[in-house]
């Protein structure tokens, strides 16, 4: 049984990360990132930007962004998540602040690019 797998990757300065996973799908990703997001609440210094339900290429999704402290220093956070079928799919960004609209940028183009398996 393949139980999911995920690709990730580093920009060269550090600024950004980028994720694609897949797993089995499990329940309501909404719930399931709504409890999730109650829980960070209890980290320091997290920031919820939002949580909301959408659609990704017609398929039901969430998008969940989110502030956050990683070792004293400032990071966005934004999450897609989605269920095509029996498998449940994110396309994740990590990024400081300051690279903003570049990585932004970085993470459309992974979304554009994506392709569910």
């Amino acid at each position: 049984m393949q139980t999911g797998a995920e690709i990730h990757s580093t920009s060269p300065d550090g600024g950004q990360e980028l994720a694609a996973k897949s797993s089995l799908a499990r329940g309501d990703l909404f719930e399931t990132w709504r409890t999730s997001e109650r829980n960070a609440h209890q980290g320091r210094d997290y920031v919820k930007i939002r949580l909301e339900e959408t659609t990704f290429r017609g398929h039901p999704a969430v998008v969940r962004e989110y502030a956050f402290p990683l070792k004293g220093l400032p990071w966005r956070a934004r999450l897609l998540g989605f269920t095509v079928g029996g498998t449940s799919y994110q396309i994740n960004t990590w990024h400081r602040p300051e690279t903003g609209t570049a990585a932004l940028r970085t993470y459309e183009k992974v979304k554009r690019s994506f392709t569910a398996l």
